[in-house]
């Protein structure tokens, strides 16, 4: 096996490691939201989607102004976007799947985690 190879699955076992922890740390947002919220308003398991997602985000940016786990997924889900790209890159898929993964994967990340929103009132 070469070292470009070696570096591609390692790059690939960092997707799986970024992701994970994501995820851990996403489903620390929900309970932190559902600790606050009634119970009628609070997130369940199942159905999700980029509208529900959204409207966790915007309660736990409200119910949590300073809290950090938002960035925190949005700097792990980037550096699971990044590890991909490099894997593909390495493994040698073409420019432009890799340009068109990155994109709209960077896109998205901006306009869940990092865009500014305005809280209501």
């Amino acid at each position: 096996m070469t070292v470009r190879m070696t570096l591609a699955f390692v790059f690939l076992l960092g997707v799986s490691g970024f992701g994970l922890a994501a995820t851990v740390n996403y489903i620390a947002i929900i309970e932190a939201v559902n600790a606050k919220s009634p119970t009628v308003g609070q997130f369940g398991e199942l159905g999700w989607g980029p509208f529900k997602t959204l409207r966790l985000h915007r309660e736990y940016r409200r119910l949590y102004p300073e809290g950090t786990l938002l960035r925190r997924g949005g700097i792990l889900s980037l550096a699971m976007l990044v590890s991909l790209v490099v894997a593909g890159t390495l493994f040698g898929f073409g420019l432009l799947g890799i340009i068109c993964i990155g994109g709209v994967g960077a896109f998205s990340l901006w306009l869940v985690y990092f865009r500014t929103q305005r809280l209501p009132g």
